[in-house]
């Protein structure tokens, strides 16, 4: 009985023991687990910034695709004779291509140095304004409050004063990191290169890299799947495709008729509010007031009555495009809620910044067609297999 006890009371101090040991061992690995993940992060990170002139590559050939297949199959094949021409892909891309960076070239050379004349007079200028609204603003508080028995006016005046330091500093160090972000991208030219290179012969052999995809794709799944799959990407690629070049024309204008109509009201910056409305307003719904708010603002700094003015004008110009350009460029609109389309820009917006609030709602389209053509499908085997029942 003694050795019956002796070796129970053995057999449970070595588990206690193991288990002790595997906790200080669990201990001491989830406390590595930082420099674990740090180093992670830090070989990700490496990766990344490896392939980022190729992931910008794949994306600046998506982008310019639809515009070479336009060339390719509606251009060329007008000067096409009977023997198929070999080299009409080649042709419309190196056309394409050279299209582009003349563009890019041209919008260096002409527009960022009127962008960045525009935001260095709006630093030169915004001092000037603070000081002025500030005097303005502490000799109201001081007529109003002559008789002050509670000091209200000294804690007004003492948080005004605040605001304005506060606010001036925001604002001149967000204007510096735009100016210092803008000839960050500038310089990093090898990067843009190697992308443009990238782009342009993945453009050249589109076709034979998406046989090569289809191929693997086939050897590792079955051909329903595979089939499903391209079905889905066709569809993904069209909605995408209709969204951005859409949105792309509709913001072009729109910033071009902004930039006509600030100039011709004699607006300062004009060239610099309209460009942020372009660009805003390819993100739906918020973008527009964005752009306005901006606008706004900026003009302010010069004078409040033009300031009230650009408003007004911006805000007409923005129901003439939600009423009429929008709807005759991209068509019918994308089936999604406008709830749908909250939910999408912020999501995208807290995932990626501005470029996930715009990529946000072509994206929530795709899944949610998806979902309903899922939906759609098993409703309707469902319903087949009630009536075989019966």
């Amino acid at each position: 009985m003694k050795h019956w006890l002796y070796k129970r009371n053995l057999s449970h101090y070595i588990n206690t023991l193991i288990v002790i040991i595997l906790s200080i061992i669990f201990y001491k690995f989830m406390d590595n687990m930082n420099g674990v993940y740090y180093s992670i992060s830090v070989k990700i990170a490496t990766i990344v910034n490896v392939l980022k002139p190729f992931l910008l590559g794949v994306i600046i050939a998506y982008i310019l695709n639809p515009i070479i297949k336009w060339f390719e199959v509606d251009i060329l094949t007008r000067f096409k004779t009977n023997k198929q021409n070999k080299y009409e892909r080649i042709i419309s891309t190196i056309f394409v291509f050279i299209l582009f960076i003349c563009i890019i070239a041209l919008t260096l050379v002409l527009v960022v140095p009127r962008i960045a004349m525009n935001i260095r007079d709006l630093l030169s200028s915004l001092p000037t304004f603070i000081y002025i609204n500030e005097n303005k603003i502490i000799d109201w508080i001081h007529d109003l409050y002559k008789n002050d028995v509670y000091n209200i006016a000294g804690t007004i005046e003492k948080n005004i004063n605040d605001l304005f330091y506060n606010t001036s500093r925001i604002f001149q160090r967000s204007l510096n990191n735009l100016l210092l972000s803008i000839i960050a991208f500038t310089s990093k030219t090898l990067n843009i290169l190697l992308a443009l290179i990238v782009s342009f012969y993945i453009s050249i052999d589109k076709d034979s890299l998406l046989k090569g995809i289809e191929r693997l794709l086939r050897a590792l799944f079955e051909d329903k799947y595979v089939d499903s799959f391209k079905k889905f990407c066709k569809e993904a690629d069209n909605t995408f495709v209709k969204f951005v070049i859409g949105k792309s024309i509709d913001s072009f204008i729109i910033g071009l008729i902004a930039f006509i109509g600030l100039s011709f009201m004699k607006s300062p910056y004009s060239l610099l509010i309209s460009m942020i409305v372009g660009v805003t307003n390819m993100i739906p719904y918020f973008g527009p007031l964005i752009g306005e708010a901006i606008g706004f603002i900026f003009v302010s700094f010069y004078s409040p009555i033009k300031a009230l003015k650009v408003l007004l004008f911006l805000f007409i110009l923005q129901q003439f495009d939600s009423f009429y350009l929008t709807p005759k460029i991209l068509g019918d609109k994308m089936e999604v809620g406008p709830i749908w389309i909250i939910f999408s820009i912020v999501l995208g917006g807290s995932l990626f910044g501005v470029i996930g609030m715009f990529l946000g709602v072509p994206a929530i389209s795709i899944i949610i067609v998806a979902v309903r053509k899922f939906i759609n499908k098993r409703l309707e085997e469902k319903k087949n297999r009630i009536e075989s029942i019966k």
